[in-house]
């Protein structure tokens, strides 16, 4: 993935890029719950840090790119990874926590283990999206300086 933007601020060996909104977000239905934020005048952009390697300076406009094999992943953890944890959840919750707890409702210990499931999905989110972020290969990167 390629976005173009400008530098808004120098960090170390990060940058601080300030990207404006695509045409293709013109017709979105995702309106505000979307990642770009509007500056008040209908230009909407989005900052993202990304590593410098080309040494941009504040002002200049670059081109920025990402791994897409990145995106992929990350929307397979953020969707997938709950999605599996309440499915097993619930399974688990109706045939084993029903041999435990034989006097209970089987439906209720399916819910009660798909919830339990689903919310240490979202622990366990955080905690691989942590380790992730530290990861440089993860980091969008500046590549290019656009002269003007």
């Amino acid at each position: 993935m390629e976005e173009v933007g400008v530098v808004s601020r120098i960090d170390g060996v990060n940058a601080t890029v300030v990207i404006e909104r695509r045409q293709a977000c013109e017709g979105c239905k995702e309106g505000q719950s979307c990642l770009f934020t509007s500056d008040g005048n209908d230009n909407q952009t989005v900052e993202i840090s990304a590593l410098n390697i080309a040494g941009a300076k504040v002002g200049q406009q670059v081109r920025v790119t990402a791994r897409s094999y990145t995106y992929v992943r990350g929307t397979l953890l953020v969707y997938g990874l709950p999605a599996a944890a309440l499915l097993i959840g619930a399974v688990a919750g109706k045939y084993l926590l029903a041999g435990v707890f034989k006097t209970s409702n089987p439906e209720t210990l399916s819910a009660l283990g798909g919830f339990s499931a689903f919310v240490v999905s979202f622990i366990a989110l955080k905690i691989i999206s942590r380790n992730l972020e530290r990861k440089t290969e993860n980091t969008p990167v500046i590549e290019h300086i656009i002269e003007l």
